[in-house]
């Protein structure tokens, strides 16, 4: 059961990227460029509402699949290879046990956060090998993948980064397996727009419409694979959680004003940042924006006059054990 949720979370999050606003309004430049036309071209294929179908499309269309292929097994290419490198690194440096997974989702879970609400700026900085010249061939299209799969988007790097940290946790296969997974949730629907290329305009302008909420799923399929991750084997994780949660009351019983300031501060910090960080403002009266940073106003007074100790709630939390 594990097993297949990894590797159907692999395609899952392959299909998301694809969806990305970082990656989806680029398709028909990539698709254009890969057969060799433009997308002017192909919007004029189109007159009237109603597709021009020739034998000059056909043959865009042959060249565009056959590319796709190529530009495809490029991009599979690094990304498996990238999990191999990973899940080496981290059995070296030894990175399978509970702590790394724990690590692991959390950072996960972070990324997963910051895909909702855009408060991590530096992960907003994109990274692409730009390609001068459009590809001619099988082997240039290949080159254009692999420059592709080598960059950094903030959309799809996220995503990839989850699925290269679940592949630090298994073996070289199974890492490659999961790569090669994310890889085809990736290229299919790439492949698939290929095909039908110069009739999809309507469809893609139907689906860009809810890109903001496939900005949201994407966010919340990272949060639950790190908390997959992070919950691992219920037994051990019960154990560290009691050990920590002794650990946890015993600091907050001996510090217990510095310990309501520094949680107030912490709240404080999380309400102003997702209040105005992400997009510049331009979401700032955002329904959701405006429902977090209340909550943490509210637990910023709670903390600050000593009602709550959100610290000795989670150690409670821990010692009881009802997860």
């Amino acid at each position: 059961m594990a097993l297949f949720f990894e590797f159907l979370t692999a395609a899952v999050a392959g299909l998301l990227s694809f969806l990305s606003p970082c990656v989806f309004p680029l398709i028909p430049s990539y698709l254009a460029m890969l057969s060799g036309t433009s997308v002017k071209t192909l919007n004029e294929s189109t007159r009237g509402g109603v597709l021009q179908v020739d034998e000059n499309l056909r043959q865009v269309r042959r060249t565009a699949l056959l590319r796709s292929i190529a530009f495809s097994l490029g991009f599979a290419t690094i990304f498996v290879t990238l999990g191999l490198i990973f899940s080496q690194a981290t059995a070296m440096i030894g990175g399978s046990g509970r702590i790394w997974a724990i690590l692991a989702g959390a950072v996960i879970i972070i990324l997963g956060f910051d895909t909702i609400f855009d408060f991590i700026s530096f992960l907003r900085i994109e990274k692409r090998f730009h390609v001068q010249k459009r590809p001619r061939g099988y082997l240039s299209s290949f080159l254009f993948g692999a420059a592709f799969g080598a960059g950094w988007s903030p959309c799809v790097g996220p995503m990839l980064a989850s699925i290269l940290f679940m592949a630090g946790s298994g073996s070289l296969f199974k890492a490659g397996l999961l790569l090669a997974t994310y890889s085809l949730g990736l290229a299919v629907p790439f492949i698939v727009a290929s095909i039908f290329l110069g009739s999809l305009q309507g469809l893609m302008k139907k689906l860009k419409e809810h890109l903001g909420t496939v900005k949201i799923f994407s966010g919340l399929v990272l949060i639950s694979i790190g908390l997959y991750m992070m919950l691992g084997d219920l037994r051990q994780l019960s154990a560290l959680f009691t050990r920590f949660g002794y650990g946890l009351q015993s600091a907050a019983e001996s510090m217990p004003q510095g310990f309501h300031i520094g949680m107030a501060l912490v709240y404080a910090i999380i309400g102003t940042l997702v209040l105005f960080t992400g997009n510049r403002g331009k979401n700032l009266k955002s329904p959701i924006r405006i429902s977090i940073t209340v909550l943490c106003i509210a637990l910023f007074v709670l903390e600050l006059t000593g009602t709550i100790s959100t610290l000795l709630i989670i150690a409670g939390w821990m010692l009881f054990q009802g997860i």
